[in-house]
């Protein structure tokens, strides 16, 4: 009898010369998987260093979603032409070029960091880039139609000329009365390189053209651009403010060749201010020399309404041009400045206005002329006690010429945390009104 053993031994060897067994196939099967799903994973699927690449398409859509930070990537400026700004704190500076909100805006928001990452690298002027980001911020900010870089771009299509920024101009007051009060669009805007091909796709005989100060411009770091956000979002807050403009004597005095004087200048400025604040501010005027008004150093002129809200036929800005426009000094008159400033600071203070930026803006050249008026002691004090602190209310201070108290200015404002700033020659006046507005 032959040996169980032996036979299941050779019954093996006869087994392997006819091939692998089923198990064995499996095993092979398993490998050649693993294998290709490796190579799928090296060859097929986006690496992190590939997300830079993503489609057009895709980021667009994603930023129409509403997700704006997956259609980051680098700024573009829209144009007929090409933008001769060097740097992206020029573009940011230049009055042709419109923005989005860079909270929601990728363009915008890369626009931002750029300038700032320049400032900061010394590539740009530092101030320069702050104040620009400020006058964006308070100029146009929340007030400003909200457009998405389609239609911004579409915008382009419908107004711009060949004429666009091959010479970037500055920000100014002028350009800030135009954005608020509805002008046409300017000719170039700011959005991702991603929203720009997505637009040229669909696009392809368009004459519009994008272009770049440069590619090698650095970002800021994170927390830079974040609280450069966080300063944009707070100066973006709609004005509830009361401006009060000194009638005293002393603003007869000439100060220009042409006869011009101190209330002249000053009235240009306000005329300017007018413009300035967007649709949603609400604005009030009031004039203040010492007994104005009976026993009162100061008169209203206009209540403080939204700029936009129906006034005799007009809007409440028409008729703070008109007020603003009839201004006119008192040759003997004297300056009641503590009374006038504590009595617009309680006015402001009891008006309900809730999201807003309580302001009182007092413009004198001047110091305080009436004996029988609160002291500065007990001003500071009383401001300082009776201050809101969940809704604060600010007072900015602005000194024309050399003869304004500029250290009791400045205590006045300090103390409700507001800014103080000084006109020191007659062409000074106009600017410094419209920083004291774009201060935080």
């Amino acid at each position: 009898m032959t040996d169980p053993g032996t036979h299941r031994h050779r019954g093996a060897h006869r087994a392997e010369r006819r091939g692998p067994s089923g198990t064995l196939l499996t095993w092979l099967a398993l490998g050649l998987v693993a294998v290709l799903l490796l190579l799928a994973a090296v060859f097929l699927i986006p690496r992190g260093d590939d997300a830079a690449s993503e489609k057009p398409s895709d980021a667009a859509s994603s930023a129409a979603s509403g997700d704006a930070s997956t259609a980051g990537g680098e700024p573009v400026v829209v144009a007929r032409a090409k933008t001769s700004a060097t740097t992206w704190s020029a573009v940011l500076q230049d009055s042709n070029v419109e923005l989005g909100r860079p909270q929601e805006d990728a363009g915008t928001r890369e626009l931002v960091s750029r300038a700032l990452g320049e400032a900061e690298n010394g590539r740009a002027d530092k101030a320069a880039t702050d104040e620009a980001l400020k006058f964006r911020a308070r100029t146009e900010g929340d007030a400003a139609p909200v457009r998405s870089a389609d239609e911004r771009l579409e915008q382009l299509v419908k107004h711009s000329t060949a004429a666009t920024t091959a010479s970037p101009s500055p920000l100014s007051p002028a350009l800030a009365a135009g954005a608020a009060s509805g002008a046409p669009p300017r000719s170039a805007t700011v959005v991702s390189r991603a929203e720009w091909d997505a637009y040229r796709s669909r696009n392809a005989d368009t004459e519009l053209v994008a272009s770049t100060p440069g590619d090698d411009a650095p970002t800021a770091d994170d927390a830079a651009l974040q609280q450069a956000l966080a300063q944009w979002q707070h100066l973006a807050e709609p004005f509830h403010a009361l401006v009060a403009i000194d009638a005293s004597g002393s603003m007869g005095e000439k100060v220009d060749q042409d006869g011009s004087t101190r209330m002249d200048l000053t009235k240009a400025a306000a005329a300017t201010a007018v413009g300035l604040f967007p649709e949603h501010d609400a604005l009030g005027l009031w004039t203040f020399q010492r007994h104005l008004d009976g026993d009162k150093d100061y008169r209203s002129l206009t209540p403080v309404r939204e700029l936009s809200a129906s006034v005799d036929g007009g809007t409440q800005r028409d008729q703070l041009s008109r007020d603003a426009e009839s201004l006119t000094y008192a040759p003997d008159g004297y300056t009641g400045l503590y009374d006038t400033t504590l009595a617009a600071y309680r006015e402001v203070l009891h008006e309900d206005a809730p999201g807003h930026l309580r302001t009182v803006i007092v413009l004198t050249d001047g110091m305080n002329h009436d004996p029988g008026s609160i002291s500065l002691d007990n001003l500071l004090t009383t401001l300082k006690d009776e201050q809101d602190p969940d809704n604060p209310v600010r007072i900015i201070t602005v000194g024309i010429s050399k003869d304004a108290d500029a250290k009791v200015l400045q205590q006045i404002a300090e103390t409700t945390g507001g800014s103080s700033h000084i006109a020191r020659t007659p062409e000074d006046i106009q600017d410094v009104f419209v920083k004291a507005l774009t201060s935080e």
